[in-house]
């Protein structure tokens, strides 16, 4: 573990300062507070960041301080702890948008090296259609916005909470929003536990319909020397992500009550079940289920129709969960 200062500059629209505040471990610095190295690693953030730097010359910096053991984790951390003064500094300055921008800047406080923050993750791309005539073609989408039932308004509903969440910086936020995205599929009711159906599209069928999958496909499912241990562990997983859910909800972020390292399997535990949750009920409406409960007596048939099942959860799920583990 190492010290390191992240500071990052706030939105283009948000506030200038004409001085340095203070708020716990948290700084808001003046744009006149840069020295020329950090103005330096500034400017090169924003030109990798594809931004002006012109336009956040004069915005206000956020800076924190934080143990980490890598740069990423760093910035990581540092988002949680900004979010909590910003959003109290929200109310003071209720037309400027307080957010946290893309360009900023990492210091290794032992070796005293400043690290600009680049981009190091997949972002949106355009993508190109190929001509397929004059005439439009009913598509999938056609046949949804057709629909009039239960089902493909949950479904709609779901791929809301997903499309929020994809772009979604911090892992908190974008773990609750798979975690929306899969209640607004199966649950019922408040009472309604949805830990059986998300562990079922993990690849872990469970419950009394689990004996209603073949037991060639159950025997190809365990025929991976890490899928007992995760059969079992992920029971743990789903409901600490459950509590995790509703503790956020009904308490506030508490970010120091979890490691970086739980909250990744969190959000990569939820990528794969919100994913495969939504493939699910898709192939269901195709088939004419119109309503969550009838799609839940069909689970074990849909699971089964799903050819790519056992590759997918060797080759991607089990994959990333023991990626994550062994880091």
């Amino acid at each position: 573990m190492a010290k390191y200062l992240v500071l990052k500059i706030l939105d283009s629209r948000s506030i200038s300062l004409p001085s340095t505040q203070v708020y716990g471990v948290v700084e808001f610095r003046s744009h006149k507070s840069d020295s020329e190295s950090e103005a330096s690693a500034l400017k090169e953030s924003a030109v990798d960041n594809r931004a002006d730097f012109d336009q956040y010359a004069f915005c206000a910096r956020i800076a924190t301080v934080v143990d980490a053991g890598s740069i990423a984790e760093a910035i990581e951390l540092s988002e949680n702890i900004f979010s909590e003064v910003l959003d109290l500094k929200s109310v003071e300055f209720a037309i400027s948008n307080l957010k946290t921008s893309d360009v900023g800047f990492v210091k290794d406080l032992e070796s005293g090296k400043i690290h600009p923050i680049k981009k190091t993750q997949y972002e949106p791309s355009m993508s190109f259609m190929v001509h397929q005539g004059d005439i439009q073609r009913i598509d999938f989408v056609n046949y949804i916005l057709s629909l009039t039932n239960e089902l493909g308004a949950r479904y709609q509903r779901s791929l809301h909470w997903v499309r929020n969440s994809k772009h979604e910086k911090n892992i908190q936020l974008k773990t609750l929003f798979y975690w929306f995205a899969i209640e607004a599929l199966v649950k019922e009711s408040e009472t309604d536990n949805i830990e059986g159906v998300v562990r079922w599209f993990l690849g872990f069928p469970n419950g009394k319909h689990r004996n209603d999958v073949s037991k060639s496909l159950l025997t190809g499912l365990a025929n991976h020397p890490r899928y007992s241990y995760w059969n079992r562990k992920i029971i743990d997983v789903v409901d600490e992500v459950r509590v995790f859910r509703n503790d956020s909800v009904h308490s506030g972020f508490r970010s120091v009550d979890f490691s970086m390292k739980e909250l990744e399997l969190y959000s990569q535990v939820m990528v794969h079940a919100a994913s495969r949750c939504q493939a699910a009920v898709q192939a269901a409406l195709i088939n004419r289920i119109s309503t969550v409960s009838e799609f839940k007596e069909y689970i074990p048939a849909i699971f089964e129709d799903n050819r790519n099942i056992i590759n997918d959860v060797h080759g991607n799920i089990l994959f990333t969960l023991d990626r994550i583990e062994s880091a």
